[in-house]
């Protein structure tokens, strides 16, 4: 296997195994994962959601649908169509309401597909809702958009932003998921891993200082802000890792974990053990553990448990074609 393939797969496969192995220790704090567990590190299901073991939440069931969507029309994404997929997921899964975080439940209740300003629901719902206004959902929805436009960082920028903005308007989200779309093209290319964090804080620095971003999004710069929190990643311990479901804190703990892991299962691992937002912080993570050391790396043990990594894998290989430079 080519190892630009492996890396694309390792990225959408490595995703729903975090999801997967996640979703177990969802919502418990940390401690209490040490205490019910001691080390999670098998994919058995259960948890909040009670999910059977393999079975992935509505987010990777998302990530998915943008995955196919994107690979369907690569020349020019259309976030419309992607709106609209992400509509019929939504409404095609009963316990997304449950499952899915209160701003990509909110936006998806109320938006049509129809509507005249794709956007204007998730404005308006970051200014209601600003205490999970910041949150990390859209950030594995974008990977696709990051593997897609791997070689086209202009073009990547302007559809991150704008497949972000369809659920999470926050100028905090647009950051983060700017942080972790660089890096699964960063690290899906196959480039040296420990030149990833200043690469990803220089990009996001000169991303907001573009004329797409400014007109997109903006010029002010707001606090928690991705590029101080990428610069403090060799600073910070482990314990000292926010699982607490913000897009920048989950963003600079999934960097921490691939830039610390000795290989994919000791990265996600860490990742899951931290409680908090455990399943969107092992997709995040394991997106970019799975792009670091593609699927080959991960254990065989996860692999065979994942119900829909045979879509993952069609579709990774379809962004991998679509990206290669055309000779």
């Amino acid at each position: 296997m080519d190892p630009i393939q492996d890396y694309y797969r390792g990225a959408l496969v490595g995703a729903a195994v975090g999801d997967a192995l996640g979703a177990t220790v969802d919502d418990l704090p940390r401690h209490e994962v040490r205490s019910k567990f001691g080390v999670h590190r098998e994919v058995v299901g259960g948890g909040r959601l009670n999910l059977p073991a393999g079975q992935v939440g509505i987010d990777t069931l998302l990530a998915l649908g943008v995955a196919q969507s994107v690979a369907e029309t690569p020349e020019e994404l259309d976030p419309r169509a992607i709106l609209k997929t992400l509509l019929d997921i939504f409404a095609s899964h009963p316990d997304a309401k449950r499952a899915a975080g209160p701003i990509t439940r909110t936006v998806l209740s109320r938006i049509k597909a129809r509507t005249k300003d794709i956007y204007a629901v998730a404005q308006k719902v970051a200014e209601e809702m600003p205490e999970y206004a910041d949150g990390g959902g859209a950030l594995l929805r974008v990977a696709p958009v990051g593997m897609l436009r791997r070689l086209f960082p202009k073009e990547m920028i302007i559809d991150t932003i704008n497949v972000c903005r369809l659920t999470h308007y926050d100028q905090r989200c647009v950051d983060a998921c700017l942080a972790f779309n660089f890096g699964v093209s960063y690290l899906t290319s196959g480039k040296d891993p420990s030149k990833l964090l200043f690469k990803t804080w220089r990009f996001v620095t000169e991303a907001r200082e573009s004329r797409e971003y400014r007109q997109m999004v903006g010029t002010r710069v707001i606090e928690p802000d991705m590029v101080k929190a990428l610069k403090a990643v060799n600073k910070i311990q482990y314990d000292e890792l926010d699982a607490s479901g913000a897009a920048i804190s989950l963003t600079q703990a999934a960097y921490w974990i691939v830039l610390n892991a000795i290989d994919f299962e000791e990265g996600l691992v860490r990742a899951v053990n931290l409680g908090g937002d455990a399943a969107t912080l092992g997709a995040v993570a394991g997106a970019l553990l799975g792009a670091r050391f593609g699927e080959q790396a991960i254990p065989e043990r996860w692999l065979t448990t994942i119900k829909i990594r045979k879509e993952l894998d069609q579709v990774a290989d379809k962004l991998w074609k679509l990206s290669e430079p055309k000779k």
